[in-house]
């Protein structure tokens, strides 16, 4: 047994040096074939304690949690994070480990669902250079502005009231408008609804790059994609890196469902080179921290 401990001890402590590395290899990368400005991860953090499915116990996986975001947040170009399915649950250790970081979380909007209460949360690196212009809520259902939970309509069959998160920001001379989005599950007209939503409202606004990403509940290659840009050809989905392998799915949900890559972004079709996507993949599926895998996108 103990021998055993010691052989996964070494594994885990390489699985934190090969992510290191990879960072300092995007950060050379990026510098030969065009500087990376700014990097922006998105994670749904899946708050659920007890379930019945085959899964690694919620102790183990806040642990596994806290060592990925730890090897992540090393990247100094992350700038913004973007999480969903925060709650009661895991919001103290989300909180600590942005604070370690040197992260500010952002105002957090509660939204009603059919368990515990849940947040958006948007996090901002505390840097000299970054100026947060403002940070809204916009509601995916009939609400034009964001309502206090006690108010909050859950429509269009929607499971849960779903919002997305924008902020806005101005970094080293360039303005950036990232929405940080979690779709509802079983709506198809919801998630239809609240997307298309998100990209007229940054139809409306004035930035260098805009950007809505998170869990989307649906892949990109499907019919509900094909509705949304049917509705605003001005966005393309980004979804996949340039090294992709088949076995590369943002939700895997430790091995008891068929994966599928829901995790993704919709930026402006015109900007799609100044754009990477990366899923961060753990060698063992029982290391991953959440039922979904981080992603981080790459603006340069």
């Amino acid at each position: 047994m103990v021998k055993l401990e010691k052989i996964y001890d070494k594994y885990e402590q390489c699985s934190i040096v090969f992510i290191t590395m990879r960072n300092i290899f995007n950060c050379l990368y990026f510098k030969v074939l065009g500087e990376c400005y700014m990097k922006v991860l998105s994670y749904n953090i899946y708050g659920v304690v007890d379930t019945k499915d085959h899964i690694p116990k919620w102790n183990v996986r806040q642990d596994n949690l806290k060592k990925i975001l730890h090897a992540c947040l090393e990247d100094n170009d992350i700038k913004i994070c973007c999480f969903q399915e925060v709650n009661q649950n895991n919001i103290k250790q989300l909180e600590k480990i942005l604070t370690n970081h040197n992260f500010d979380i952002l105002k957090k909007f509660p939204m009603k669902t059919q368990g515990d209460e849940q947040y958006n949360i948007v996090a901002i690196k505390k840097c000299m250079k970054m100026n947060l212009k403002g940070i809204h809520c916009l509601p995916h259902g009939k609400d034009q502005i964001y309502q206090s939970i006690n108010e909050q309509t859950i429509d269009y069959g929607m499971s849960d009231y779903r919002t997305t998160i924008f902020v806005h920001v101005d970094y080293e001379n360039r303005e950036y408008l990232i929405g940080n989005i979690h779709t509802d599950y079983i709506s198809t007209d919801g998630k239809i609804k609240g997307v298309v939503k998100s990209l007229n409202y940054m139809d409306g606004i004035s930035a260098d790059y805009k950007m809505v990403v998170g869990d989307m509940n649906m892949v990109s290659h499907m019919s509900e994609v094909y509705n949304i840009v049917k509705q605003n050809n001005n966005y393309i989905t980004l979804s996949r890196s340039k090294n992709f392998d088949m076995s590369d799915y943002s939700w895997h949900g430790y091995g008891y469902k068929e994966p599928v890559n829901v995790d993704f972004a919709f930026i402006e079709k015109n900007m799609i080179s100044h754009y990477d996507y990366e899923i961060i993949k753990q060698h063992d599926i029982t290391d991953e921290g959440s039922d979904h895998r981080p992603i981080i996108i790459s603006i340069h």
